[in-house]
């Protein structure tokens, strides 16, 4: 569980809205591309490296970073989308409730280049 006063960050989550260019294939350039979903999440960021374990699950060969936060702050996060903490972009790689209680959330992040 969290400790009150850890959530330095905020997160705020994007999903692609659909736009197609003109062979209808996705475009994903423009920050107008993207819809916000999520936005000032409170959050918990940690660096890792991928394979590493965290509170005793293991973490994913490409996660770079881990958010924690709230459950329902964030629920509907989802690994199609895009998230930006502190201006600088991430992907989402993985997100889940590691005890199933819809307490806490835990969202694997890749760092974008």
């Amino acid at each position: 569980m969290r400790r009150i006063g850890k959530s330095q960050h905020r997160a705020t989550f994007s999903q692609h809205d659909g736009t197609q260019d003109a062979h209808g294939n996705p475009t994903y350039d423009t920050s107008a591309d993207w819809d916000a979903v999520v936005t000032d999440w409170p959050c918990q960021m940690l660096t890792k490296r991928g394979a590493e374990r965290t509170k005793g699950i293991r973490l994913l060969e490409t996660t770079t970073h881990v958010l924690t936060g709230e459950y329902h702050g964030a629920k509907s996060v989802t690994p199609d989308m895009k998230v930006v903490v502190n201006s600088i972009e991430y992907g989402v790689v993985y997100a889940f409730d590691p005890y199933g209680t819809s307490r806490e959330l835990i969202v694997e992040i890749k760092r974008e280049v």
